[in-house]
């Protein structure tokens, strides 16, 4: 355990990098705001920093390694550096063994205790491990990222499932959700500060309550009630959670303050790959739980993830998702090949997937995705109405959302937080062409 020093401002530059989730980025904007209040600045160059931190994931193996490589040159710098998020409780024998002359290593939820530990380090203390969770609330350092009309706040983190493969259950542990109270209060700074995209992160948003005695269409319901013209990002949630309040929950979300964007993963078309998953739904749940969606709230945009070669699958299994995909074509699917996680059951099967097997039905998989979405993108040819601009394109022109939350590219000269009527007159594959309109 550090020893701790006065807590006492001092002026220092830090720079911090981020891997991972939306809650790693939101934990990062937290890091900001948290040492903003002991005299820390942010920088954008490591080289002039007076202490580096990165804030690192372990969800799956390649950003494992990405982030090992990386903390391994900058731990070869004779700048301190300070290591957080998830990779320390999972695989700490890894981390320890690339970065042996570490400043500090902290667990996910270290927030507070970032600011007294910053402090030892610049003092010049080195070796520090504290993977303890801190106990109060990390949601009164919330400073939103700057620049940006784009704001992300967790509202829960940790969940209530087991699954094969996971190993971030390891890192965040069982659910500890934030007060209803406390959000509000978040969310009512946030839109006074001029956030237009307010993304309400978690694990699986659905456990939001489920320790506290309150529930999600509560707090969404709440946050429906704070006056402005900003929309709200809904995050991942699993469905087995919701079946039985759904209804209830698009009726809260059928206001304009939220987006029409709902991020299910399904991981697998066989039933019997959910169950070695341990995912406590059935693929006829989860189908059930889109074609509500789609019919309470059209125009929809369904995510959903897919593992593909998870121990144990089969040809028949790998055809029942793809069948899946083809029959539900979802507007978003995010694919992964499986790896082993530190610890986890599917870690131990003696079933494995070859490594060739799973590359080809990845590409496989793929190459259907990539035709669902180019098909369902041309049916927003001619689509008039509004989108709100968010940021600046990668290859120019602005990024902005239609309400259902597809991308949209305009090449106009406004405000990012403009809400402007827009006719698509062009469309690619995962994004839409956008053309001001005065018919909106």
């Amino acid at each position: 355990m550090f020893k701790g020093v006065a807590d006492r401002p001092l002026m220092f530059r830090y720079y911090l990098e981020t891997y991972g989730c939306s809650l790693n980025m939101a934990d990062s904007d937290l890091m900001v705001g948290r040492l903003a209040l002991i005299g820390g600045k942010r920088i954008s160059e490591p080289d002039s920093a007076d202490i580096l931190i990165v804030n690192t994931c372990a969800v799956k193996e390649p950003t494992e390694d990405r982030v090992i490589y990386r903390v391994g040159e900058l731990d070869g710098a004779d700048i301190p550096l300070i290591i957080t998020g998830c990779l320390p409780k999972i695989n700490l024998p890894r981390l320890l063994d690339a970065v042996p002359h570490h400043g500090a290593i902290l667990g996910p939820q270290s927030v507070e205790k970032l600011g007294p530990v910053v402090k030892a380090v610049l003092s010049g203390e080195r070796g520090i491990i504290d993977l303890k969770p801190d106990k109060g609330s990390k949601l009164r350092f919330f400073q939103g990222p700057p620049h940006s009309v784009v704001c992300t706040i967790p509202i829960c983190e940790g969940c209530l499932g087991a699954c094969s493969y996971c190993a971030v259950r390891f890192a965040r542990e069982s659910v500890r959700s934030y007060s209803i109270e406390t959000l509000g209060e978040v969310v009512k700074n946030a839109v006074s500060s001029g956030y237009k995209e307010i993304r309400l992160t978690a694990q699986d948003a659905a456990t939001y309550g489920s320790d506290t005695g309150e529930s999600l269409i509560n707090l969404l319901s709440r946050l429906d009630e704070i006056p402005g013209d900003h929309r709200f990002r809904l995050g991942m949630f699993n469905c087995n959670l919701v079946l039985d309040s759904l209804d209830e929950l698009l009726g809260v979300m059928n206001s304009q303050h939220f987006f029409r964007f709902f991020h299910m993963p399904v991981q697998s078309g066989s039933d019997a790959i959910l169950h070695s998953m341990n995912r406590r739904y059935s693929v006829a749940e989860w189908v059930s739980a889109v074609r509500t969606i789609r019919r309470v709230l059209p125009s929809s945009t369904v995510a959903t993830d897919i593992i593909v070669g998870h121990p144990g699958e089969t040809k028949a299994d790998f055809a029942a998702t793809m069948d899946l995909i083809r029959t539900v074509r979802p507007e978003v699917v995010n694919i992964s090949k499986y790896g082993d996680r530190p610890g986890t059951p599917a870690s131990e099967s003696d079933v494995k997937v070859d490594t060739s097997v799973k590359k080809n039905r990845s590409r496989r998989l793929s190459k259907l995705v990539s035709t669902i979405l180019s098909q369902k993108a041309k049916a927003w040819l001619g689509w008039v109405g509004p989108v709100l601009v968010t940021s600046l394109a990668p290859k120019g022109g602005l990024l902005a959302r239609t309400p259902s939350y597809r991308p949209v590219i305009i090449d106009n000269d406004v405000p990012l937080g403009t809400t402007l009527p827009v006719q698509i007159s062009s469309a690619e594959r995962t994004y839409l062409v956008g053309e001001v309109s005065d018919l909106g």
